[in-house]
């Protein structure tokens, strides 16, 4: 079954949100905020990042296995 919709993030931690209503209905590879590109679920396991926003600002790895959303781990402050 494909993903309907999801939450997301950049490295500069601006989250944002595809599918809801009044959001786009796929998600889009660049923040719209700062221009880095979004990451919408884990590249190691595939599994969608956290839904609750407070969890979703402060991920830096995914907790199903481990791997880093951002390269070297780190998201820019």
């Amino acid at each position: 079954m494909a993903v309907e919709r999801g939450v997301g993030k950049c490295k500069k931690s601006h989250s944002g949100s595809y599918g809801y209503p009044t959001r786009p209905d796929e998600p889009y590879a660049f923040c719209p905020l700062c221009g880095n590109g979004m990451v919408w679920s884990c590249s190691q396991c595939g599994r969608s990042l956290p839904e609750d926003s407070t969890e979703l600002e402060a991920a830096r790895f995914c907790m199903h296995c481990g791997a880093a959303y951002f390269e070297n781990g780190d998201a820019e402050k």
